[in-house]
């Protein structure tokens, strides 16, 4: 991409996307999740998955019941 331009799908591609779930009333997260194109280092007190498509990396899922993803 272009430095100060808004990203272009068809040039940039997503790369990570973080997700805290927390429930209402509590002072802790029960969920920190990093979903990530390609391998990363461990992040502390996340999970972390990756994918090795952008498309699937924009399918992830996950069961916010029971932390699954």
């Amino acid at each position: 991409g272009v430095p100060g331009v808004f990203p272009e799908p068809q040039q940039d591609p997503v790369i990570a996307i973080a997700a805290v779930a927390l429930r209402q009333g509590a002072r802790e997260p029960f969920l920190r999740a990093v979903f990530t194109l390609l391998p990363c280092a461990p992040l502390r007190g996340a999970a972390v998955r990756s994918f090795d498509t952008e498309r699937d990396l924009l399918q992830v899922r996950f069961g916010a019941k029971n932390g699954d993803f």
